[in-house]
């Protein structure tokens, strides 16, 4: 993964990882449900906004190699990409 997405994601994780031990913490407190609910709902956000970071890391490397007159290998990158997207999705 190339900069500037590698430190992006990095730092949405290690700020995702520290909403994951201040969720639990507040369920082990027995924090207002609502409370809890706003911050795994922003939780989900920091990750969800991590995959196209790396979707457009993973486009700017991977992707500008191909060249067009390799046809499998560009197929089987849309596939990829496809695929990926479908579990994106879900």
């Amino acid at each position: 993964m190339i900069d500037p997405f590698k430190s992006k994601v990095l730092n949405r994780l290690k700020r995702a990882r520290g909403q994951i031990d201040g969720v639990i913490k507040m369920i082990e407190d027995d924090k207002y449900c609502i409370d809890i609910i706003t911050q795994v709902l922003a939780l989900q956000g920091a990750l969800k906004g991590a995959a196209p970071l790396i979707m457009e890391s993973h486009l700017n490397t991977c992707g500008a190699n191909l060249s067009s007159k390799d046809s499998k290998k560009k197929q089987e990158f849309i596939r990829e990409l496809v695929k990926t997207c479908e579990l994106s999705s879900r």
